[in-house]
């Protein structure tokens, strides 16, 4: 508030005016208000009102004039099969560690049309990744400059996302380098936070905006898969290969309200259960017993995740849900605790506050879980699994491909509330509450580069099939001999 008065002098001004003013009116108490001149009545009443309009002026708005997602060229395209046929090149890995990978390709929810790095598999380094950063980053600026009319110049502030790929100098000044971007834009990285990163930027935006209105900001959110590869066989780390993909988004925030602009942004949540060691360690790039580096993802994943969320949601409700729900809820806990009632626990239904879900495409037993836990249906997850179908695990730029496709399919309407939610390392859980404006109407988003008219359902979009060598596929028949003793 000090730092305010100090910024508003005609503010600090009128504050005065009304301090000496019932100062004045109750030194001199046996002077009733209706004693006043009608004039003085009127001054005070103006004067009252306009201190009020400005201190809820001061109240920011943050809004997001548009966004983009990254349509990577078609010959980095890469089906299930393709994808194996590296993998099974790899004279490192055992045919049961093969088979375990082809398994997961084939029921992780990916399609055959993901797509990979230039350098994929063999060749990853520092040089690849440089070239991958730069190629995604540029390309989906390249694609808001487009849609936006915006030229680099105009930035304020740049916040890019990316979290295993952290280079010196930062992917922040790689832009500006590319793009000759003046000595004045104000740039933030920000790296090891994970899938929900992207999330954590729109949350350090929606400070920075709000602390310098009439400014805009950009943030660009990737991830780098060209940065290592795993070589080894322990299972926790083979995963990685099976999930992330190549994609990325830009999103741009102003304190303006235009007549294009599409979202505004009312809510950020984060939540943070990184005091806790098994859900510090349940995600982390590491290295296995024979010295090969990667990311590391524990089997206390779920359950580490399904802890945050829940806090998260909890959080969430608060400031969204109506009351009728907020009731419920308190009825339930109050007669389960203190009545011990048997009833099952309430699930608060997110649905009745809640137009359009997006959420992270961590794979999809993840979607499955959120989907249950929550009471969705299938069209709520829709987004989510089309995303996971036709881009794969793009790390935090996931929920801005879902909030492409709800656009593409005509689902996004103005006033509808979007929930944005993302886990990651750490381990973290946050999600952003978003309101649809007039905006998203007008030239929405393709979400598939190849079919524009594509749209996900179990019956059009089945699992890919892969064909193994005998080696492997001796591999997969006894382990399902093992798993059919083990059911007897």
């Amino acid at each position: 508030m000090d730092r305010l008065l100090s910024e508003q002098p005609a503010l600090q001004w009128i504050l005065y005016t009304i301090q000496t003013t019932t100062f004045d009116l109750v030194k001199a108490s046996y002077v009733s208000l209706f004693s006043l001149s009608p004039r003085w009545i009127a001054a005070i009443i103006v004067v009252t009102a306009y201190a009020l309009y400005r201190v809820k002026k001061t109240n920011r708005r943050v809004f997001i004039d548009d966004f983009a997602i990254y349509h990577p060229p078609k010959a980095q395209m890469a089906s299930a099969q393709r994808l194996y046929d590296m993998i099974d090149s790899v004279k490192t890995y055992t045919p049961a560690n093969k088979a375990f990978q082809a398994k997961m390709l084939m029921r992780s929810g990916l399609g055959d049309q993901t797509y990979i790095p230039k350098t994929f598999v063999h060749g990853v380094g520092l040089k690849p990744a440089a070239e991958e950063a730069k190629q995604t980053c540029t390309g989906v600026l390249d694609a808001l400059f487009a849609r936006t009319g915006m030229k680099p110049n105009d930035i304020d502030f740049l916040v890019v996302n990316c979290s295993v790929y952290c280079p010196t100098p930062s992917i922040t000044a790689m832009i500006v380098n590319h793009y000759n971007m003046p000595s004045k834009v104000r740039t933030f990285q920000i790296g090891g936070m994970g899938c929900s990163a992207s999330l954590i930027g729109v949350d350090l935006i929606n400070d920075l905006l709000k602390a310098n209105p009439g400014k805009n900001a950009v943030l660009v959110s990737t991830e780098v898969t060209s940065i290592d590869w795993y070589y080894g066989n322990d299972q926790a780390f083979s995963l990685q290969s099976a999930l992330f993909r190549l994609g990325g988004a830009a999103m741009l925030f102003s304190t303006k309200k235009k007549r294009g602009t599409r979202y505004e942004l009312l809510h950020c949540i984060r939540t943070h259960h990184g005091r806790h060691d098994f859900s510090h360690d349940c995600i982390k790039f590491d290295h296995d017993d024979e010295g090969y580096t990667a990311i590391r993802l524990s089997r206390e994943v779920p359950k580490v995740a399904g802890k945050a969320i829940t806090e998260n949601m909890a959080k969430l409700g608060e400031v969204i849900l109506p009351w009728t729900e907020k009731a419920r809820f308190m009825a339930n806990m109050i007669a389960r605790k203190h009545f011990h009632s048997k009833a099952k626990a309430y699930t608060p239904n997110f649905r009745k506050a809640i137009d359009n879900f997006c959420i992270h495409t961590g794979g999809r037993g993840v979607i499955d879980t959120v989907q249950k836990n929550l009471g969705l249906s299938d069209k709520d997850v829709e987004a989510s699994r089309a995303t996971l179908y036709r881009y794969g695990n793009t790390s935090s730029s996931s929920v801005w491909y879902e909030l492409a496709y709800h656009e593409n399919q005509h689902k996004m309407r103005p006033g509808n509330i979007v929930w944005q939610i993302a886990f990651g390392s750490g381990f973290k859980a946050n999600s952003c509450v978003l309101k649809a404006l007039p905006g998203c109407r007008l030239n929405r988003h393709v979400f598939d580069g190849e079919n524009a008219s594509f749209k996900y359902s179990p019956e059009t979009c089945p699992a890919p099939q892969i064909t193994v060598g005998p080696e492997v596929q001796a591999a997969i028949d006894a382990f399902k001999a093992s798993q059919a003793k083990k059911a007897h």
